[in-house]
């Protein structure tokens, strides 16, 4: 009885990543299939790495679950950043998940109380097509929090070119100072447009001084055949024989 009250204290003492399971629970791998595997395409130099993107997402949506335990989230949140570091370290620079992958380590590092270190990553992710205003609008989130009301509006404006349908950037783009209109959305190419537009033209005549163009040609009638006559031998009145009298 006394060695299992002292096993239950032990394990009461201990910090929850000690006993909880390191690897994916389900709905933890339902999350990475959704949100990174199903995305990869064939597996190459970049993709081979991804798993450890998934374990980041693990560690770090197990860390806002433990928010209210310092310790265990700061171990979650380490974790979390080493697998982000990881993806970043083995990946090609122009690898189009990097941006998403910059996003959640500085969402890591704003959870650790490291903001300047987090600023500088979502930064970085501002050089990747992201697909969502969540950079945007984070960033425009720190700068209110530093009081640097310029900077957030000029965050809040960018998003909005590129999203201009999105709620929260149009209240950060309110909350920064800004006026309406709205501004103005990020026009397609017209140049672009208008190639694709463009009908089809016939071919180009031949310029002088090109290939010759080959002339059709043409039949002359036959010329008239001449009946050939036979040789006039013999006589009227004996025609074959040649020797022959009148």
């Amino acid at each position: 009885m006394k060695n299992y009250v002292i096993g239950a204290l032990l394990l009461t003492a201990m910090p929850a990543w000690a006993v909880e399971p390191f690897g994916a629970t389900p709905a933890e791998e339902a999350m990475c299939q959704a949100r990174v595997y199903s995305r990869l395409g064939e597996r190459d130099e970049n993709t081979m790495h991804m798993h450890h993107y998934c374990s980041g997402l693990r560690f770090l949506n197990r860390a806002y679950s433990a928010m209210g335990n310092k310790p265990d989230m700061n171990y979650k949140l380490g974790v979390a950043i080493n697998n982000f570091n990881y993806v970043l370290s083995h990946t090609k620079e122009d690898y189009v998940m990097r941006g998403e992958v910059h996003v959640d380590k500085a969402r890591a590092l704003k959870l650790l109380g490291k903001k300047a270190e987090a600023v500088a990553e979502f930064n970085k992710a501002l050089r990747y097509e992201i697909g969502s205003p969540d950079v945007y609008q984070a960033l425009s989130d720190h700068y209110l929090e530093v009081n640097n009301k310029a900077k957030a509006l000029e965050m809040a404006t960018e998003g909005m070119r590129r999203y201009p349908d999105s709620r929260g950037l149009k209240r950060r783009y309110t909350e920064s100072g800004g006026k309406l209109p709205y501004p103005e959305p990020i026009e397609p190419t017209l140049a672009v447009e208008a190639e694709a537009a463009k009908p089809e033209e016939p071919p180009a005549a031949p310029t002088p001084g090109s290939v010759e163009p080959t002339a059709s040609p043409t039949t002359a009638p036959p010329a008239p055949v001449e009946p050939i006559s036979e040789p006039t031998i013999g006589s009227p009145t004996n025609p074959y024989c040649r020797f022959c009298p009148d």
